[in-house]
């Protein structure tokens, strides 16, 4: 058989290392695509997932950790975030037919995918993608950045640092003046993860409009890094924990998922020596680069938004465009009709939302 393609709603043990071995192995791996992030969203969200190899003379050639939408009790949407996950951007295309014939046989009307590529990969996958009838979501509709920042870590610490801009190395300093100690922390030591779940806590009691939903838990950012790679870090002033930064390894990259800050008490810098510790750690494993995960192409209006986005630009990362999140339509009159309709629940939804954490 020249190629196979197989839909799964579960995968035994094997299979999962088949595909997060795959997935790690590919210079577009991402954390979004394993079975262990699937696992992860499974247990927090009641996510249903189904799992797409493709196989070309025997051979795996591609995955596809699905996230099901459920539209109504006969359609359903196909979420593939940041992936699929191939390792030749050639073969983009043929994986892209494969899947639309695949899930739409499983009764799937439409394909939302945004395939994380970089370099030259992101032009030929985005004209792959076009060619396979995908087109770009508004943007005020992406459910993902279309554009982050990388620092660049191939290159010796004081390089690093002098690339950053002058906020970014005063902050530095006045961190290391104030006494903050950063350590690495020690994902299989419950003490520790605890701890970072209390800053998880805490952080959100102080931020409750921050967007939390997807992100794991403690236990869960820990049991990634000890599977995938990373670190999570824990900074601590005068024996106060003061923050804490977890980042994933994707291929020969760092990304940032989580960083809790909770306020002292007194004028620290709890962030920058997170982050300046997260890259050194990041470039003793071997990283090249360290992905901020998400520099907005438009100006943030909102304080907190305004806030972070300084906060990263102070470092003077290199701009990467994303490839956006596509809609492919396998079936435009159900796809249609319910998709606006659960846009308009979903809107009314998070508005009821906002305005309960408003008045609470």
């Amino acid at each position: 058989m020249p190629s196979e393609a197989l839909l799964l709603d579960e995968l035994d043990n094997g299979q999962r290392a088949v595909l997060d071995d795959f997935v790690m192995a590919s210079p577009h791996a991402a954390y979004q695509q394993t079975s262990v992030w699937a696992d992860i969203q499974k247990r927090q969200c009641g996510a249903h997932y189904r799992f797409f190899l493709y196989k070309q003379h025997g051979t795996l050639c591609a995955t596809a950790v699905i996230r099901e939408v459920r539209m109504s009790p006969f359609h359903w949407m196909a979420k593939i975030v940041r992936g699929p996950i191939v390792h030749d951007i050639a073969r983009l295309g043929t994986v892209v037919a494969a899947l639309k014939e695949t899930l739409a046989g499983a009764g799937c009307c439409a394909i939302q995918l945004a395939p994380r590529v970089r370099g030259r990969d992101v032009a030929m996958a985005a004209e792959t993608i076009r060619i396979e009838a995908g087109v770009p979501l508004p943007l005020s509709q992406q459910s993902l950045h279309v554009s982050t920042g990388i620092v660049w870590l191939d290159k010796p610490e004081a390089d690093i640092l002098a690339g950053f801009k002058q906020r970014a190395r005063r902050q530095l300093r006045k961190a290391e003046a104030s006494g903050q100690i950063v350590r690495v922390a020690d994902p299989d030591d419950p003490a520790d993860v605890a701890l970072y779940q209390n800053l998880l806590d805490s952080f959100y009691a102080a931020k409750p409009l921050y967007a939390s939903r997807d992100l794991p838990d403690a236990v869960a950012q820990a049991g990634l890094v000890k599977r995938l790679g990373g670190a999570l870090l824990i900074a601590e002033t005068d024996g106060v924990p003061t923050g804490g930064h977890c980042f994933i390894r994707q291929a020969d990259e760092a990304i940032w998922l989580s960083m809790p800050t909770v306020d002292p008490g007194a004028p620290v810098p709890r962030a920058y020596g997170l982050l300046w510790e997260a890259m050194r750690t990041a470039r003793a494993m071997g990283c090249v680069g360290f992905d901020l995960a998400g520099l907005p192409l438009e100006i943030a209006l909102d304080e907190n938004a305004s806030g972070r986005l300084q906060f990263k630009r102070s470092f003077n990362p290199h701009r990467r465009i994303m490839v956006p999140v596509n809609s492919i339509v396998l079936k435009p009159a159900a796809h249609g009709l319910l998709f606006n309709a659960r846009r308009a629940a979903v809107s009314v939804r998070n508005q009821l939302i906002r305005t309960r954490q408003q008045w609470a």
